[in-house]
């Protein structure tokens, strides 16, 4: 079955803004990143719709990566 792009991209933002809170907090994650912390909770709220530097510069500030795998055929 196809993944869900809004449920995929949902579960995404959730999971940065519950590392971000382990980590420090929005203050933290933004001051690390290099954003106002404002901005980071658009970003990273339900409505929110990052650009993907934006996930990335995130994802680094976290101290995290993205990994990209090939789908294994059924």
């Amino acid at each position: 079955k196809p993944a869900d792009p809004p449920l995929l991209k949902k579960l995404l933002l959730e999971a940065l803004r519950n590392v971000a809170q382990a980590k420090g907090g929005m203050g933290a994650l933004a001051k690390a990143a290099g954003v106002s912390r404002e901005s980071l909770y658009r970003t990273l709220s339900r409505r929110g719709n990052p650009k993907i530097d934006t996930i990335m510069e995130l994802l680094r500030a976290l101290g995290l990566k993205l990994t990209i795998e090939r789908q294994r055929a059924a």
